[in-house]
């Protein structure tokens, strides 16, 4: 059969690489199209467009990009037409992918949805449009089955793909600083978040010479890193392993991090015109992966101004006396583990989509 895959960012590609190994378990003759990267592509997918592209952040992105945005969606209804799949996946990425999903529902192909829209923390207006343009959707976490569920929509609980990421990792026995004692330190996936969070985490570094840093870096934006903290490319998950504490741009990162056991602080900043505008139509008490599914402020978020050397540099030295504070976030992560859910995610949601598009 035939496949299409839509994964708009860094994270996407790694559970649509998961899926693609997976869905070609169970269907020799797959043929798949997809928006996605590097790990996608390494699977077999037939990259259309790369994730790299379709990164765009805050109110002033979107309206500077607008022209952009209706040629990437026309251009995304041309190739559905022109390959006319067996089903169309989106992965993630929800304010993208709910509207190439309306396009594809209107065109007559089956919808499905794997890691559904944060709805319960963002932004709940969107179940309606799930409900209206997916067929199928897949939920990571065990509360949102009930949530999509009640509102009528065909929803299957498959666990975190997180979790297989987590548990596939084992740390490499060769890893340069395993062994020495320094600070983990997560810019983002996209363009804009790095360049924002590069030159503070180089302040910081200058105003703590007592203390070791790291940089997690991507190589996707390799020419973004002109720094002089150590740079260690795509290998996230030994960093952050191994590191004492890890500073962290929010984002699926931040749950990474958490199930990885490392104490964190979150960090972000964006337009202030986007921000101001979410505070009003987001009603959420946090912005981190964590805090918003324990519901409590188990790590710290410093964001916009207070996304400071100073801010930092107190939450760190904080975190290293490992005290109280420290002994905490520990015990919050137990928590939050047995809230994630089961592994498993890549080979259900695979299943559940062959099942259903072999049986049209």
């Amino acid at each position: 059969m035939k496949y299409f895959i839509l994964a708009g960012e860094k994270s996407g590609d790694l559970h649509g690489s998961n899926l693609i190994q997976e869905i070609k378990l169970l269907d020799k003759e797959a043929e798949i199209r997809a928006w996605g990267g590097d790990a996608m592509e390494a699977q077999g997918a037939e990259i259309l467009q790369h994730h790299n592209q379709l990164a765009i952040m805050g109110i002033l992105g979107v309206i500077q990009n607008i022209k952009r945005l209706k040629g990437l969606f026309k251009t995304f209804g041309d190739q559905i037409d022109s390959f006319q799949p067996d089903a169309v996946i989106f992965i993630d990425y929800g304010g993208f992918n709910l509207k190439a999903a309306k396009i594809a529902k209107k065109k007559g192909f089956q919808t499905h949805f794997y890691i559904a829209p944060k709805v319960w923390a963002w932004n709940k207006g969107r179940v309606n449009e799930l409900k209206k343009w997916i067929d199928h959707l897949y939920v990571i976490f065990p509360f949102e089955l009930e949530l999509f569920t009640k509102a009528g929509i065909n929803t299957q609980y498959v666990g975190n793909p997180l979790q297989d990421a987590i548990q596939a990792f084992t740390p490499n026995p060769t890893f340069t600083y395993r062994d020495k004692k320094y600070i983990a330190l997560l810019a983002g996936s996209r363009k804009q978040e790095i360049k924002t969070a590069l030159p503070l985490f180089e302040q910081l570094a200058k105003a703590n010479p007592d203390l070791q840093f790291l940089i997690a870096g991507i190589s996707d934006w390799k020419e973004l890193y002109q720094t002089e903290i150590p740079v260690l490319f795509d290998q996230t998950y030994d960093v952050v392993k191994s590191a004492e504490v890890a500073i962290v741009t929010s984002g699926t990162a931040t749950l990474e991090t958490a199930l990885l056991q490392t104490p964190q602080i979150v960090v972000y900043k964006t337009d202030w015109v986007f921000y101001s505008l979410a505070k009003i139509v987001i009603q959420i008490k946090y912005i981190s992966l964590v805090n918003i599914i324990l519901d409590k402020l188990a790590v710290p978020e410093l964001i916009q101004a207070n996304f400071s050397v100073e801010h930092m540099t107190a939450r760190l030295r904080e975190l290293l006396t490992k005290g109280t504070v420290y002994q905490q976030q520990k015990e919050d992560y137990l928590a939050l583990k047995q809230i994630v859910g089961d592994s498993g995610a890549s080979k259900k949601t695979a299943s559940f989509i062959y099942s259903t598009a072999s049986a049209k």
